[in-house]
């Protein structure tokens, strides 16, 4: 019920086709400098990150009815919905370039309470066992996909 939901929150923010979207998407990062940038493509994540020499934590604020914590997120994924849970932990996850070569990034899940996700094999993201993503990589914070985000590797 709560995937269904999710898919068509997704459908109501995004009413072009996959082509359409992917177009413009495509036509965006075309004018992108040299660099490592994170693209949100749902509806509550859709903005570009770059990503540099400090690590970048993903989460969010915590809502009114929630006890606010010390942990603190570089970018809020404003994860709320009126027909289900919320997907998003305050602290999600971790990007880190500190390990990587120059066109990778480190994603660590902060052992958020749905996981974080790698596309399109579904594949969760052991908290203990961070994945090394390329150019082109997919990810989600919880398992509808509704917070994707893909990698993107300018030279």
């Amino acid at each position: 019920m709560r995937f269904h939901c999710r898919l068509r929150e997704l459908a109501f923010f995004h009413p072009a086709s996959t082509d359409e979207r992917v177009a413009r998407i495509a036509a965006a990062i075309e004018a992108f400098p040299a660099g490592l940038f994170l693209v949100g493509l749902g509806p509550n994540c859709g903005e570009t990150i770059r990503i540099g020499e400090h690590p970048i934590r993903l989460g969010r604020h915590a809502s009114i009815l929630e006890r606010s914590t010390d942990e603190v997120v570089d970018y809020s994924i404003n994860d709320a919905s009126l027909v289900g849970p919320r997907e998003v932990s305050r602290l999600h996850a971790t990007l880190d370039t500190a390990k990587c070569a120059s066109d990778e990034v480190q994603l660590c899940d902060e052992n958020s309470s749905t996981g974080t996700w790698l596309h399109p094999e579904m594949t969760r993201v052991p908290p203990d066992s961070p994945a090394i993503l390329r150019h082109g990589a997919l990810f989600s914070l919880g398992p509808s996909g509704t917070n994707l985000f893909v990698l993107i590797v300018r030279e």
